[in-house]
């Protein structure tokens, strides 16, 4: 018999081919079953993940880095009611009006009265609306050079801020998971920006226009504002543990009046550093009212506005002796909007 000097590093190979083909089809078992555990088969977590409910890290601000109050900086918020314009993109399925020439000058004018450096606002339309807004204003003679939008798909209401004073911060989040509730998301996303003042101090503006009472289920609906005021909550104790010291301004339509679930969800937090204030501005007559809905004949406080505790003392203290730092406008409504804007001055 003639040896095959070949034969024992043949067999070798073979060996080694079939120890690599069985490390394959375990390799290839254990990818399966893994994406077959985390695919839309997979059962779902009962509540989000905790990351998944806090905003991004965020710079820690020491005390020392803010500077004492200054000069008053007028603050301005109002729901403009639908401010579209043509050309704006549409975001929804549902058909957006442009909102009348005339009315748009309304809302430029009532700003223009009360000549805010920050604006807040609420149902604007997008880039192109809030570039229409501007410019009305601009011809009143009030530049806003620093602005910020925050569109979210599937929603054609939007948030912004108007800013004399540079945005140096803009953490903006358009899907903002909802507490409780996989895969849902904030209604219109949270608007976050810090303003920077001459003088160095900094303010930061936070925006939120929660689910409305107009749905087929009311609960539902009401359920969805709690979530949604929790989940602001929790944001907010982000804020406070992180930039802790740093001057914090909640604005928005809340659809829900003082002493409702929500808004005492808002104002308790979900731990101390994360409670907030609601300042309570009223206009000449001393009424407090923000809308007005002819079904019911109901005037309603759905409008506010919140601060944190290093924001208050300084209202509290800059304000100390001189007129009320804060109020409802006065100017007609309806000709602008069927929300009346609410103002507040900052130190």
């Amino acid at each position: 018999m003639i040896k095959d000097g070949t034969g024992g590093n043949a067999r070798k190979r073979v060996r080694m081919d079939s120890l690599l083909a069985l490390l394959v089809v375990a390799v290839v078992v254990l990818l399966l079953n893994y994406w077959g555990n985390t695919g839309d088969n997979a059962a779902p977590p009962e509540q989000p993940a905790a990351p998944a409910q806090q905003a991004p890290a965020e710079p820690r601000v020491s005390r020392s880095e803010i500077p004492e109050a200054g000069p008053a900086v007028r603050f301005l918020m109002q729901n403009v009611e639908n401010y579209f314009v043509e050309g704006e993109r549409t975001r929804s399925r549902y058909v957006s009006t442009p909102k009348p020439v005339a009315a748009r000058d309304a809302v430029a004018k009532g700003i223009a009265h009360l000549q805010p450096e920050i604006v807040g606002l609420v149902e604007m339309g997008g880039e192109v609306s809030l570039n229409d807004l501007r410019a009305r204003l601009a011809k009143l003679g009030l530049e806003y050079p620093y602005h910020r939008v925050l569109m979210r798909e599937g929603e054609d209401r939007a948030l912004a801020v108007l800013s004399r004073h540079p945005i140096v911060q803009d953490r903006s989040t358009p899907d903002y998971p909802l507490y409780g509730v996989q895969n849902r998301k904030m209604l219109r996303g949270i608007l976050d920006v810090v303003v920077k003042t001459p003088d160095g101090r900094l303010f930061r503006i936070i925006g939120a226009h929660l689910k409305s009472h107009v749905a087929e289920d009311a609960a539902a609906a009401d359920n969805l504002r709690q979530r949604e005021a929790i989940t602001l909550s929790m944001y907010l104790q982000k804020i406070a543990r992180e930039q802790p010291g740093i001057p914090t301004l909640v604005y928005g339509d809340w659809n829900d009046g003082p002493g409702t679930p929500a808004i005492r969800q808002l104002e308790q937090g979900v731990s101390k550093d994360a409670a907030v204030t609601r300042l309570n501005p009223k206009d000449k007559n001393g009424e407090t009212w923000t809308i007005y809905y002819k079904t019911g004949n109901q005037y309603l406080t759905y409008d506010m506005v919140f601060v944190n505790q290093a924001l208050n003392s300084r209202i509290k203290k800059g304000g100390k002796g001189k007129k009320a730092p804060f109020g409802v406008a006065d100017t007609p409504a309806r000709r602008a909007s069927d929300h009346r804007a609410v103002w507040c001055d900052l130190f």
